[in-house]
């Protein structure tokens, strides 16, 4: 017991780190502005009262300019692009720290709260695959997560996805301890969280779709799916009475103006082919093989049921919200989680029992090392890349024609040790183009 929480707290140390590594300066400011959004709306609720930030939008009628160190911010009030409680924490906290102005506000503070959120994540995560499958599994999934640049670089951006990340993991870990002694008592604490989602932002009603679609699939009393959505309801017309109170006509405005986005069934190659860090494309190996073994995880449904519902509605929710195109990673965040899991269970399971299974790992993953961690810093010859692919595959390929269980469990071991080793030299060293 006390190696494992040894290797949970080391784990959880070596993802704060790379989180907190250079997190002030990467991704830089202005690589995306909503950072300012969220702070700037919550400073001043606590400070005038009032929901005031930047948009873009044409329907506020007071709008004021004011530029930050080069920076331009259209202010408007009072301020409906976003639901308030990601503002409002970020806020706090900035507040804490006497930034209570916008021109006081700085990332090396705001930042701060992401990096919390995420860690909490993290520990979520090694819960959930506790709880679902075993500690091989769990401790993988959290390496992953832990590391992989793609998912380390959003967690350190303050951006709602990663309050309803840990909101929406947090209702299904609650769901999976509580679903078999259901009670009023955890009904309720499971719709406060499904409300808190949406609060964090609108696309957090997948909390409360996943929960109401695991009470009805487990067969709950009716009168706990009815109190779920009672719960969850209340919350809505808090959100309601909130925008009511301050402008009910610009809030519908804007409302209405969110949801006539271009969207389309392009949307979809764009999200399975576009890794993007925050506005910046980066072809990450890790996103694609989550995707792969997101999709090969419905070949094991009853089994991966619990995370594949939340993971599944949300991804949906992507289709009917997402634009075509557009640099806007963040919207991914919340899936990073499960996608993280999902690897950890198929490799797990692969080197069971020998195969290929370890295969999709040196596709996806080995051929990102070999961009980012070779041919970034040495150049590739045409011999060079075939070498490594000999170097990667043959060694695999010949233990499975010679059945050579132990030798295949020792390199699938080794390789992914290998990767994630590689995950925390790029993460390290990750610089986000300006």
């Amino acid at each position: 017991m006390n190696k494992i929480k040894l290797s949970l707290i080391l784990v959880l140390l070596l993802g704060i780190f790379l989180r907190l590594h250079n997190y002030s300066i990467y991704p830089q400011r202005g690589a995306t502005s909503d950072e300012y959004s969220y702070s700037f709306q919550g400073v001043s609720l606590f400070t005038k009262g009032i929901p005031i930030s930047w948009s873009s939008f044409t329907q506020y009628e007071n709008l004021r300019h004011l530029t930050i160190n080069k920076l331009y911010f259209p202010i408007v009030y009072p301020y409906f692009d976003h639901t308030p409680l990601n503002g409002i924490v970020t806020g706090a906290w900035a507040v804490a720290f006497g930034e209570n102005t916008f021109e006081k506000i700085q990332l090396k503070t705001i930042r701060i709260v992401p990096i919390i959120f995420s860690t909490i994540s993290s520990l979520l995560v090694f819960l959930i695959g506790v709880k679902l499958f075993n500690y091989k599994t769990a401790i993988w999934a959290l390496l992953i997560y832990s590391t992989t640049t793609i998912f380390v670089i959003h967690g350190r951006v303050v951006l709602a996805e990663n309050l309803v990340t840990p909101l929406l993991l947090g209702s299904t870990y609650a769901f999976i301890n509580f679903y078999k002694k259901i009670n009023i008592q955890k009904t309720l604490l499971l719709g406060a969280l499904a409300g808190l989602t949406f609060w964090a932002k609108e696309l957090g009603i997948v909390s409360f779709l996943s929960l109401l679609y695991l009470f009805i699939s487990e067969k709950l009393k009716i009168k706990y799916t009815l109190l779920l959505i009672a719960a969850f309801l209340f919350f809505i017309l808090l959100y309601l009475a909130y925008g009511a109170y301050f402008d009910a006509k610009v809030f519908l405005s804007i409302l209405s103006q969110q949801s006539g986005r271009a969207i389309g069934p392009d949307t979809l190659l764009y999200i399975l082919s576009n890794p993007i860090i925050v506005n910046k494309f980066y072809n990450d190996g890790w996103y694609f093989f989550g995707f792969f073994a997101f999709f090969a995880s419905f070949l094991s449904y009853k089994e991966n049921k619990f995370i594949i519902v939340p993971a599944t509605i949300y991804f949906f929710l992507l289709f009917s919200t997402l634009t075509q195109r557009g640099e806007m990673g963040w919207y991914i965040i919340p899936l990073f989680p499960f996608m993280s899991l999902f690897i950890a269970k198929f490799l797990t399971g692969g080197i069971q029992k020998i195969g290929f299974g370890i295969f999709p790992l040196l596709i996806f993953v080995g051929f990102y090392v070999i961009k980012y961690g070779y041919e970034a810093n040495f150049g590739l010859t045409p011999f060079q890349f075939r070498t490594s692919l000999l170097f990667l595959f043959l060694p695999v390929v010949l233990t499975v024609i010679f059945k050579k269980e132990k030798a295949y469990k020792f390199l699938s071991h080794f390789w992914f040790y290998a990767f994630i080793a590689a995950n925390i030299f790029l993460t390290y060293n990750y610089i986000h183009p300006s």
